[in-house]
């Protein structure tokens, strides 16, 4: 703890004597040096990063590599304008006076980040910070240690260590640097984890950002396009095997589409899954586990494996499967699977789903497979969550002019392009007045009759 607590002090004083004097475009420089050395060092950082769990290179590229060059390049177009001052309308009360909104570096901020997207989940808040000005200390997953150790040659390849500092270690680094007096913590992970941090930073007031999960309710109503909806959707537990906050946890499919949406379905997993070769694993044996545990269990509550992809011998394979007969009260309904397995539910009343999803905890993503604008329009509206896409899955992450991040249960605080600026950023209020001015003067005391009229008028 003791050693933690004094990278926090080396890096504050750091902040304090030199970086916060810094200007934008050193930011710019240290972030070109990032972009850089990603595209200098690819086949290295896919070497490595594979070695923790297996991808295929069209996911790993664009999900992992892709995406933090993509958030780069956004970033770097439009860093200056975003830490530009602002001038705002002063209202008449305030005559005189100019207005302006200064955004400022919070500080020394602590990110740390989950296993799923290792280097992606890494990198885009770092960089977000790095553009808002901070020194950062960045903890990554202890379950892909090749992927932190690959972060961390990047990062001592640029940066002074009192400016950002790969601090690896499993749960118990983690709790321990919760606990610091950090200016900003920015955590991905699980709701659950996520109380923890929550719970420890108000200890020191520091403000947070909560990238979490939930349980991602997806619609098919009877209008939708059924083989889209299933390429859709299976492509979503396709992806990095399921394991994706933002992937389908269930589906709700109308009485009167359901058998012909299985069929869409049975064509679609028998694509995808021509080459098992190009299926992800899971991470670990203990999600390996968790997801055998989580299968078990649906199966003893009357559900029914309707597909499943080819087994495999390849290390913590897991098999894509597709559920039946689940209810709405069964456990796998009430986790977040954060895996290749899907339950079907067949719904007569859209209505009754709308209701069952707004009394049960906030999604990370929503999702409505429809053509119907009536049905779309209640959606949106009767409903709430921290993203939500109509026809698709997934892409609302990909456009970074969305603000991304949940709400209650699934997140706190929005990342993403501007977001993320502004997520490591004190938007800091100023107010200038002439000297020797101010129409407060015409109300300072000793109150009289004539001030109290004066002091009605100005508003």
């Amino acid at each position: 703890m003791k050693e933690l607590g004094d990278i926090l002090n080396r890096q504050r004083f750091y902040f304090n004597k030199t970086l916060v004097k810094g200007k934008v475009k050193d930011r710019i420089f240290k972030i070109k040096q990032i972009r850089q050395w990603i595209i200098e060092h690819q086949q290295h950082i896919i070497d490595t990063c594979l070695k923790d769990y297996n991808k295929p290179l069209p996911e790993f590229y664009s999900t992992e590599i892709n995406t933090v060059l993509n958030h780069i390049d956004f970033t770097l177009k439009y860093i200056k304008k975003w830490a530009s001052k602002k001038s705002v309308w002063t209202p008449l009360h305030l005559i005189g006076a100019r207005s302006k909104i200064y955004y400022e570096p919070k500080g020394v901020c602590l990110i740390i980040s989950p296993w799923n997207y290792p280097f992606n989940l890494s990198l885009n808040p770092l960089i977000s910070a790095i553009a808002a000005g901070n020194c950062v200390v960045l903890k990554p997953s202890e379950y892909t240690p090749n992927t932190s150790s690959l972060i961390e040659e990047l990062i001592v390849s640029i940066f002074n260590k009192d400016e950002v500092i790969v601090v690896e270690g499993g749960a118990d680094v983690g709790s321990s640097l919760i606990q610091l007096k950090f200016d900003h913590i920015f955590f991905t992970g699980s709701p659950e984890i996520g109380k923890v941090v929550m719970a420890a930073a108000a200890n020191n007031l520091t403000s947070v950002t909560l990238e979490l999960g939930g349980k991602n309710h997806a619609i098919i109503d009877s209008t939708a396009n059924l083989q889209d909806a299933a390429e859709k959707i299976i492509w979503s537990k396709y992806v990095n095997c399921g394991q994706t906050c933002i992937a389908v946890n269930h589906v709700f499919i109308h009485a009167d589409c359901y058998d012909k949406f299985v069929l869409c379905l049975n064509k679609v997993l028998k694509k995808f899954f021509s080459e098992n070769s190009n299926y992800t694993s899971v991470v670990n044996q203990k999600h390996f586990e968790r997801l055998r545990g989580l299968l078990n269990a649906s199966l003893s509550e009357g559900a029914k494996v309707l597909f499943s992809s080819e087994s495999s011998q390849k290390k913590h394979h897991f098999p894509l499967t597709i559920l039946k007969n689940v209810k709405y009260d069964d456990t796998i309904i009430k986790t977040e699977v954060f895996g290749p397995i899907l339950p079907l539910i067949k719904y007569d009343d859209f209505d009754s789903v709308l209701e069952f999803i707004n009394n049960n905890e906030k999604s990370l993503a929503l999702y409505l497979f429809s053509r119907s604008r009536s049905n779309i329009d209640k959606f949106l509206q009767e409903t709430s969550s921290g993203t939500a896409a109509i026809n698709e899955c997934m892409l609302q992450y990909a456009n970074p002019n969305l603000p991304f991040g949940g709400v209650n249960n699934s997140g706190l605080g929005k990342t993403g392009g501007k977001s993320g600026f502004l997520a490591f950023s004190h938007a800091k209020s100023v107010l200038f007045q002439r000297s020797g001015f101010s129409t407060a003067k015409f109300i300072y005391p000793p109150y009289t009759q004539f001030k109290e009229k004066i002091a009605k008028l100005l508003r």
